[in-house]
């Protein structure tokens, strides 16, 4: 195993997801990190499948949302049975059609592949894994905090000036800060989950059985692998689920669903599943904070889990690096200020959709319980931050939008998500003004409808769609965040407004 240093400027705990994001984040903007997992190898269990339209474009960002779409896929149909019989087949989840607006699509893929996108970015950006590193110790000490961390070489000590524990629901990092979980546990929701190979089935689709009785059954090809993710609801009845096990996930299968020719291989990964709904009462203890399922865990319903945890870290990553850079440190109280609501709302939201999908399964209704399961409410597109600190004036703290414009001086297209990409503020001039010269650190692009514009940094929205998207019908600004989401739209005549905006928290 490498040697871990004995200071770093972030230790984050957990290389799941979350934890990769932001070292990915971290990395990119030359912020010193340590990122220590406990688990000796990666984890290959599926669990989390779905990666949201908002995640695709935190995707982007980071310079991978190629390889996700290379490696996933969109739109797999459902084919619904009654026993052996098939009833439909047809795409019953939310419409992923992709907008000049909204360019990506849901996108399947398991999470062992994405977290695999993510260590190959991570490694290409100079970043690496601790394997095999468990924190045992938090201490905080003035103005770092020192964690004891056991390793196969024995005890060692990392001082870190924050410490981010991404390390998931059964966190130590929470338990060790003191901050407690508090929620449900829906016991009258279990399921056992599975990784297993099927032979006998189409890969072209999701297979599904639903009954009064037993509840639901599926069986979901997992893109680019060999491998079926098992899901059965555990009737209400049952007092005690059997444990898991590939000959009970074969009896499951042949009581309801006895497809003739159909058979259950192996199983790399079994599970049974039961279902929390809790929050933690603080993101923040100190110098110590929590992202993704350490702060949050929820119903997978919806399929928004491992995507709230990728855009906490994606959240925090820009302000921790800012503030190591010498931002107002209030910037850091905006984290748990804008990310727990977003996770409150996950929760309730996931909820409710699991009581939906499980109530039209009682009532035998396939379809609706497939089309409860996501909206456009679950993309992650209409998240938004309208009374944060960092947001101000009307028709900002949500999503900046993207759009299909043309460079002005090459004649290529592109994109306005192409302009915000990388660890930059950017800044929109709508309309007629010219380009300001701004500081480091803030990228300045004009965006004009005149098909005869030139000059460096200019943009023409060649089809209307930019002004469309931000509404925009003048002389305008528009300050946007590092994590894509608008801090503020002025007149261009307020310039100096908006510059002392992104010099407060653009350090």
């Amino acid at each position: 195993m490498n040697a871990i240093a004995t200071t770093t400027d972030v230790l984050i705990i957990g290389a799941g997801p979350t934890g990769l994001t932001l070292a990915c984040e971290l990395a990119r903007r030359g912020v010193g990190f340590r990122l220590l997992e406990r688990s000796a190898t990666p984890s290959t269990a599926s669990r989390a499948k779905t990666i949201q339209p908002r995640t695709l474009e935190v995707a982007d960002d980071l310079g991978i949302v190629d390889r996700v779409l290379a490696q996933g896929k969109v739109n797999i149909p459902t084919r619904r049975y009654d026993h052996a019989r098939v009833i439909s087949e047809a795409v019953e989840l939310a419409d992923g059609t992709p907008t000049p607006e909204a360019p990506y699509p849901p996108v399947w893929l398991s999470q062992p592949k994405f977290e695999r996108i993510l260590r190959d970015r991570l490694a290409e950006l100079g970043g690496t894994i601790h394997w095999g590193s468990e924190v045992t110790g938090l201490q905080h000490d003035g103005d770092t905090v020192t964690a004891t961390v056991e390793t196969a070489t024995g005890s060692h000590t990392v001082r870190a000036r924050y410490v981010v524990g991404a390390d998931g629901g059964r966190s130590t990092v929470r338990a060790l800060a003191g901050i407690e979980l508090r929620g449900v546990s829906l016991t009258d929701q279990r399921w056992h989950l599975g990784d297993v190979r099927v032979t006998g089935l189409s890969r072209d689709c999701q297979h599904l059985w639903t009954s009064k009785e037993d509840g639901l059954l599926s069986l979901f090809p997992l893109p680019g692998t060999d491998l079926w993710q098992f899901q059965a609801s555990i009737p209400t009845d049952e007092a005690e689920p059997e444990a898991p096990s590939l000959e009970l996930f074969r009896r499951i299968f042949a009581a309801r669903a006895a497809v003739p020719g159909v058979g259950i291989q192996d199983a790399e990964w079994l599970s049974l599943y039961r279902i929390n709904v809790v929050l933690a009462d603080h993101y923040r203890t100190g110098r110590i904070l929590l992202a993704g399922d350490a702060a949050h865990i929820h119903s997978p319903a919806g399929g928004q889990g491992m995507n709230t945890g990728i855009q906490d870290a994606y959240n925090l990553g820009w302000k921790l690096a800012a503030l190591l850079d010498g931002a107002d440190p209030a910037l850091l109280d905006t984290y748990e200020h804008e990310r727990r609501p977003v996770a409150r709302a996950v929760l309730d939201d996931s909820t409710a959709r699991l009581g939906q999908v499980m109530r039209a399964t009682s009532a035998n209704d396939g379809t609706s319980a497939q089309r409860g399961l996501t909206d456009e409410h679950t993309t992650g597109l209409r998240v938004a931050y309208h009374d944060s600190a960092l947001t101000h004036g009307p028709g900002a703290g949500g999503r900046a939008p993207d759009a299909p414009c043309t460079d002005a001086d090459t004649g290529r297209p592109v994109r306005l998500f192409d302009l915000q990409r990388g660890p930059h503020w950017t800044l929109l001039s709508f309309g007629t003004a010219a380009v300001p010269q701004t500081p480091s650190g803030l990228r300045t692009f004009r965006v004009t409808t005149d098909p005869d514009a030139t000059g460096p940094a200019t943009v023409i929205d060649t089809d209307g769609h930019a002004h469309h998207a931000y509404q925009s019908t003048g002389d305008e600004l528009v300050l946007i965040r590092p994590d894509g989401y608008i801090a503020a739209r002025r007149p261009a005549a307020d310039l100096p407004a908006v510059l002392a905006l992104f010099s407060t928290n653009g350090l």
